[in-house]
């Protein structure tokens, strides 16, 4: 193998026994998916991944409390993500997508209107009798027709040139009326970055509907949607609890320093090539040879934190939608609950119910570190006031506060266009690559994936392999 790899290090290529060796840091959805997929190409993968494997997945993780598998972070998968349903194939857990129910809430004047996302006809219907003003409903049909045929899952280059203003900004500039900011693009904001119409770029409604409409309607899978990072997992070389320190590139290879959280010393992993899969900061931290106008704009990044709060029932809930939106006009914290029982069987304990309540990013940024009782309390207030899930008042059987501080990336007017020049950019013959919807994308797990895919194909073709044996995309 050594005699084709001309360019790669030769003894990282003997010592994995003449196949080609990559480091993979960070073992999130992102990680898992270009290891797995290098893996099926011929190369030894070595994932390291600081946090232990309760967390494996990172916002594709399910954790499990008192028998109830909790996302922690997305939870409602769409049929229109087709590399995610293929990768789900290949890791052989293909008959574990549970087909689930479209019906979605969307709540005005403390009134929650259903919906069904599996069929445009019949979500069009729903909107047309949800709309506060119906009329607006053409304009924004019409922008999404002509944008989404620039929302390539793998490619958002040809998306820039719709950028350059905020949602609030687009509302105005297309004379949409407030009620239709506040009760449809407001909802459809956060559920892509978890951010204000006020800062989020104009693209990012029209990417939730791109992911919605038209798609054949949602699923999930059993356990979680942890189970396909678990899964994959399973299949590869992951050491948990590792701190990476450093990447440093080479002509020859790639050398990863990282110790164990023990404390023990300092190991080097001297590789042919390293994938790094981490938030944007991190990788500024590890890998000093970023090129600048790299390192300048993923300086500039800005996540979106959350708080969630899990309420699992011993009985379901009345409310029947997988999800209710509530929007900030009826309250100015709550984005709205993710109710899993009623996703598909077997979704969460027969019998029970778990209604999962989520924040808005700029109340969670500043409630975030309130004791676990607060946060739950504020929870429980919310429901109250827009009247969801009356339950959880006295058939709550356990409770649990997620905060994640890195939910998502939201990406500011401007920012799409700048990652198109800098998507291009990167050096071909680099052999360090960046995988996740953090980078050059949106930050959402499906887009993670097809980012893992493009960074797997191009190590692929940079250590000289055939990529017939894991063809993805």
């Amino acid at each position: 193998m050594s005699s084709v790899l001309p360019t790669t290090s030769r003894r990282a290529t003997e010592e994995s026994g003449g196949r080609p060796h990559v480091v993979v840091v960070g073992a999130g959805i992102a990680g898992l998916t270009s290891a797995f997929l290098l893996q099926r190409r011929g190369c030894k993968v070595t994932v390291l991944e600081r946090s232990g494997p309760e967390y494996v997945g990172g916002r594709m993780a399910s954790i499990q409390r008192d028998g109830f598998y909790l996302d922690t972070g997305a939870s409602l998968l769409s049929r229109r993500y087709r590399a995610m349903l293929r990768l789900a194939d290949l890791a052989g857990i293909g008959d574990q997508v549970l087909p689930s129910s479209d019906v979605v809430g969307l709540m005005r004047d403390r009134r929650v209107h259903h919906l069904r996302v599996g069929s445009l006809p019949r979500m069009a219907a729903g909107l047309l009798r949800f709309a506060p003003f119906p009329t607006d409903l053409p304009k924004l049909m019409a922008d999404h027709v002509r944008i989404r045929r620039t929302l390539d899952w793998y490619d958002m280059s040809a998306a820039a040139r719709h950028d350059g203003e905020s949602v609030a900004g687009y509302a105005a500039r297309r004379g949409l009326r407030p009620g239709t900011v506040d009760h449809l693009l407001d909802p459809l904001c956060m559920l892509a970055s978890l951010q204000d119409v006020e800062r989020t770029s104009s693209i990012a409604p029209f990417m939730l509907l791109n992911s919605l409409l038209g798609g054949g309607g949602l699923f999930t899978f059993a356990g979680g949607v942890g189970r396909l990072p678990r899964s994959l997992a399973a299949q590869l070389s992951v050491t948990y609890h590792a701190h990476v320190r450093q990447v440093e590139e080479n002509s020859s290879g790639v050398s990863v320093t990282w110790q164990a959280e023990d404390g023990t010393a300092e190991r080097t992993e001297r590789a042919d090539a390293c994938v790094m899969a981490v938030p944007a900061p991190q990788a500024l931290d590890l890998y000093a040879q970023m090129e600048r106008p790299f390192a300048d704009f993923f300086r500039r990044v800005e996540y979106t934190g959350s708080v969630h709060v899990a309420f699992g029932l011993d009985r379901p809930t009345a409310e029947k939608a997988v999800m209710v939106n509530v929007p900030r006009a009826e309250h100015p914290a709550l984005v709205g609950v993710i109710l899993p029982h009623n996703t598909a069987p077997g979704r969460v304990p027969q019998g029970r119910g778990l209604v999962m309540a989520h924040f808005r990013g700029s109340w969670s940024d500043q409630h975030r570190d309130l004791p676990e009782e607060r946060l739950i309390e504020h929870a429980r207030a919310a429901l109250r006031t827009v009247r969801l899930t009356p339950e959880i008042e006295d058939r709550t059987v356990m409770t649990h506060v997620l905060r994640p501080g890195q939910c998502v990336v939201f990406r500011r007017p401007g920012d799409y266009r700048e990652l198109a020049r800098l998507g291009k950019a990167w050096p071909s013959n680099s052999r360090v690559r960046l995988a996740g919807g953090d980078f050059f994308t949106q930050s959402s797990t499906h887009h993670s994936i097809c980012s893992a895919a493009i960074a797997a194909r191009r190590l692929t073709d940079r250590l000289g392999l055939t990529p017939a044996q894991g063809s993805y995309k």
